[in-house]
């Protein structure tokens, strides 16, 4: 299933790896040699997705710098991962929107509505990362496309590793076919870390494929009168109007929007 637009938030303020974030914005924090924000596009681009939008805040001049350079390090045709990219993104429709206060990722999100208008769209969020063949969202599309709900990405956690995410994710499912699920329920978004089982269990992460379906419900649950626009309760009003599905990506997955997280992945890459 090609998809015509992914959303792709980078506006948030990333408190949680602070310092580093306080100087550089979290999305150009590396993983490897290569920029969160970085892999996230070039999973798009795997994907063949037609265009992204991408949501920025108004102090993040070096997310500007480094899509500029990518443009012209394709432009001039040297070679390397940054001018891949490049042209990569020449190929596509890249439109920058700027997020103008700190509202949350409900926010973020309706910001693309009018470029996504109500088709299915992909929604990635760079501080998830991962290393998957095929892509993470691309995975996700195929649950999207056979279910013909609004549909998330899940990883496995192993007990000794739910300490490496956020406590957010923690689902009640039902299999309905290879990797694939309907969501019977979605805990709320909560503080501290992932909570560890006995054993292994899914969890859900910030990749999604969604439509006009998954704007209505966050109109329906939000924004709130104090603090940010969380997208949680949208999916759990999803599930309880016209179902949630999930998929299962095969593939490694970090939360390096958590510091464990980040380090765990920085592990992982330089073993690779």
């Amino acid at each position: 299933m090609k998809l015509g637009w992914a959303v792709v938030p980078v506006a948030g303020r990333g408190t949680r790896m602070y310092p580093a974030a306080a100087v550089i914005p979290k999305s150009l924090l590396p993983v490897g040699i290569w920029p969160m924000l970085h892999t996230a596009l070039d999973e798009c681009l795997r994907a063949q997705i037609g265009g992204v939008v991408l949501v920025t805040g108004p102090d993040q001049p070096l997310v500007h710098s480094y899509l500029d350079e990518a443009l012209a390090a394709g432009q001039r045709g040297e070679e390397g991962d940054l001018a891949d990219l490049g042209r990569g993104l020449m190929e596509i429709e890249l439109v920058r929107v700027e997020q103008t206060v700190p509202a949350g990722v409900g926010d973020a999100f309706m910001l693309g509505r009018p470029f996504t208008g109500d088709d299915p769209f992909a929604v990635l969020l760079p501080d998830n990362w991962f290393d998957a063949d095929p892509a993470a969202i691309a995975q996700v599309a195929r649950a999207y496309a056979t279910t013909g709900c609004c549909a998330l990405g899940m990883t496995e956690v192993l007990p000794e590793e739910a300490h490496l995410f956020g406590n957010v994710g923690g689902m009640e499912l039902e299999l309905v076919g290879d990797g694939t699920y309907r969501v019977e329920k979605l805990q709320d978004k909560l503080p501290g870390q992932f909570p560890a089982a006995d054993g292994p269990v899914l969890r859900g992460c910030a990749r999604y494929v969604v439509d006009g379906r998954f704007y209505e419900a966050l109109l329906a649950t939000g924004p709130p009168e104090v603090g940010e626009w969380d997208d949680v309760p949208a999916f759990q009003r999803l599930i309880a109007i016209d179902g949630l599905a999930a998929q299962l990506i095969d593939g490694q997955h970090y939360d390096v929007g958590l510091p464990a997280g980040y380090l765990a992945a920085a592990a992982y890459m330089a073993q690779k």
